[in-house]
């Protein structure tokens, strides 16, 4: 209920638990709880000096003959003598006619200690709960104080009201060994009273001291049944002994499969390719099963046929000449084929059973007997077979075949992810070559090119080379890298490359203006990109001689290497390049430009091609020089096959873009 009404004076919160906590419920519905006869406490002092004595009122009978709405079961066993004293003590105390303990039980309200009750609730010491003061109090866990019930909405259907005629009320929350509200110590008036702060206190120090009295008993309660459960138990001392050993075997055995679970998760979550998934299975589930042998079959590719893809056993048990096992896969056990077609989990406890269904024998499951099949299945689709046996006949425990399950679909969701990662790789790749076209035959100028996918083929890159003819005649190098390792990346680079190549045709643009143009371009198109580019634009020097010009301008690209013949190998980073493609559309950018001797080789590359993580770009792209150095002089595509082989050996954690010009 809410705070003081009227004219009363403002009530100091009691501490205790907030009013948003729920009322526990005490024990059945008609008690909650036990409260013996004998008293803990005789005699509360109050150590302030009392108010001048007050006559108090009596409450009148009640309007009614509530008899018959006395709750069944009431009677005098509700009635506590020790409890009533308290009650008494709150009336010599406040100086009020009635008072009462007030305890709340699932649908009823006990008065075990009460004085000045009207009858028949003096009595029957029991009321309804849907209409209580007491409950408020409980609810809130704070004192309540309220001159006159009759004029609060909230108060004036009370039974306190209607049924025991009281008029003020004053309650102070009891509380269990949690602290938590269980019912209140409450001061009746037959009149309109303004209760003070110091009898709101008062009333707050009794209720604690009988809520110590209600803990106490509770405690003493709980500890007689302790000491019985223990005398009873006595007798079982061994029998619970050993059933304690053996729940203590089961819960370490279950730790063990929980953390079997985890570390399953765990590494197939870091497999990028579905064989990982399937070779992390199998190295995972056999020491947790105790098994013999553990193996994932997957579905092929191409012909859909479920074929074991990882196992702990080698195919067949004989060995070829030279001492090698059989390359064949290994054949998959009807159980197995019978779990992928029917989505189910198969068992055979041991091998005449699984003979008795079974075509012909399968070597994966030679010298084994029990044996359970799970299926890896994502959305209702079977992506293939976990089999895990034993070397002896056994039954399947529920906990193992849910444990083999859960082990199943954590490997299933595995495959799944591995699988849309290759499909997106490969849509990836397929996107990145369409845009690697054919190098353009020039009278001037040798080209060749090539680009190098990631060593493990996990990333796609947004890598790209370009060169075409310009109908002015010169010529356009460009090589560049979007940033990101997805599908997305080679989808931007695809929109860079066709913009650049339009807007190079269709302009006679420096280098440093195509950039600017094509930041801008893509700035309102919306395209969300951030690319390196160095384009390079190559013309005849205009001196008769052959030579070329060569004018250049880089959005954050690494430096094109040039090698002159009897002059070595140097980079062009003469002028600092600029920023990135998206990252500042309408920024300045810069060009420079230096001439090119017949004979003259120009590399462009990606960083895929020199970046390590155990060293700088600086000191990657002086590794790229010096092994230009070397190779100068080969035809061009031995030149690159030769830098690559040097730089990232059988392949790189990045995509590699390379493009070669040799001035004819």
């Amino acid at each position: 209920m809410g705070a003081s009404r009227g004219t009363s004076p403002a009530v100091v919160p009691q501490r205790g638990p907030s009013a948003g906590e729920q009322v526990e419920a005490l024990g059945a519905a008609e008690g909650a709880l036990v409260l013996p006869e004998t008293p803990l406490v005789e005699r509360v002092e109050v150590l302030t000096t009392p108010a001048a004595p007050v006559q108090p009122a009596a409450l009148p009978a009640p309007p009614l003959d509530l008899t018959a709405a006395a709750p069944a079961g009431g009677g005098a066993g509700g009635r506590d003598g020790a409890l009533d004293r308290h009650a008494r003590l709150v009336c010599s105390v406040l100086g009020v006619p009635a008072a009462v303990v007030s305890l709340v039980s699932r649908r009823l309200q006990l008065f075990p200690g009460a004085v000045g009750l009207p009858e028949p609730w003096q009595t029957t010491r029991l009321a309804d709960l849907s209409r209580s003061s007491c409950q408020q109090v409980v609810a809130s866990g704070q004192p309540l104080a309220v001159r006159d019930a009759r004029e609060d909405p909230d108060l004036r259907d009370d039974a306190v009201v209607t049924e025991l005629g009281a008029v003020g009320y004053l309650g102070a929350p009891l509380r269990d060994a949690r602290g938590e509200a269980v019912g209140a110590l409450a001061a009746l008036s037959a009149e309109p009273r303004d209760w003070t702060r110091r009898e709101v206190a008062l009333l707050a120090d009794l209720a604690a001291a009988c809520s110590a009295e209600l803990q106490l008993r509770r405690a003493l309660s709980d500890a007689a049944e302790v000491r019985a459960a223990a005398e009873s138990a006595r007798d079982e001392a061994t029998t619970a002994q050993m059933r304690a050993v053996g729940l203590r075997r089961d819960a370490e055995v279950a730790a063990a499969r929980s953390r079997l679970l985890l570390d399953l998760s765990q590494a197939v979550s870091r497999a990028r390719e579905v064989e990982d998934v399937a070779a992390s299975v199998v190295a995972g589930v056999r020491t947790g099963l105790e098994a013999q042998l553990t193996a994932v079959a997957l579905h092929e590719r191409g012909s859909g046929a479920l074929r074991y893809v990882a196992s702990d056993r080698e195919a067949g048990t004989e060995q070829d000449d030279d001492g090698a096992s059989p390359a064949e896969p290994l054949d998959v056990p009807e159980g197995a084929l019978l779990a992928a077609r029917e989505a189910r989990v198969v068992f055979t406890p041991d091998a005449a059973t699984a003979a008795a269904t079974a075509s012909s024998a399968a070597p994966v499951l030679a010298g084994v007997e029990a044996a359970v099949h799970a299926p890896l299945l994502v959305d209702g689709q079977c992506l293939g077979v976990l089999t895990v046996a034993w070397g002896s006949a056994r039954a399947l425990l529920p906990a193992e075949r849910e444990l083999v399950a859960s082990l199943a679909e954590a490997a299933a969701h595995a495959v799944q992810r591995c699988l849309s990662l290759r499909a997106e790789r490969e849509a990836a790749r397929t996107l990145q070559r369409a845009m690697l076209t054919e190098l353009p035959d020039l009278p001037h100028l040798e080209l060749a090119a090539r680009y190098a996918p990631a060593a493990a083929g996990h990333q796609v890159g947004g890598d790209w080379y370009d060169a075409l003819l310009h109908p002015d005649g010169s010529t356009l190098l460009v090589i560049g890298d979007v940033t990101g390792h997805d599908i997305g990346a080679a989808a931007a680079m695809g929109q860079v490359r066709s913009a650049l190549r339009t807007l190079a045709v269709a302009t006679e643009d420096s280098p440093a203006q195509l950039l600017a143009r094509l930041d801008g371009t893509l700035d309102v198109l919306g395209a969300d990109v951030l690319a390196t580019v160095l384009a390079i634009r190559l013309a005849d020097d205009g001196h008769g001689a052959g030579d070329l010009r060569m004018r250049w301008s880089s959005a954050g690209h690494l430096p094109a290497l040039l090698a002159v013949p009897g002059s070595g190998v140097v980079a062009l980073d003469g002028h600092e390049a600029d920023l990135l493609l998206g990252l500042a559309p309408g920024s300045p950018r810069s060009e420079a430009e230096v001439d090119l001797p017949a004979g003259s080789t120009l590399l462009l590359y990606t960083d895929g091609l020199v970046e390590r993580r155990d060293s700088d770009l600086g000191e990657g792209v002086q590794r790229l020089a010096d092994a230009l150095a070397e190779v100068a002089h080969l035809p061009l595509p031995e030149l690159l096959d030769a830098v690559i082989a040097e730089l990232v050996g059988g392949g790189g954690a990045d995509d590699v873009a390379v493009l070669a010009a040799r001035t004819r």
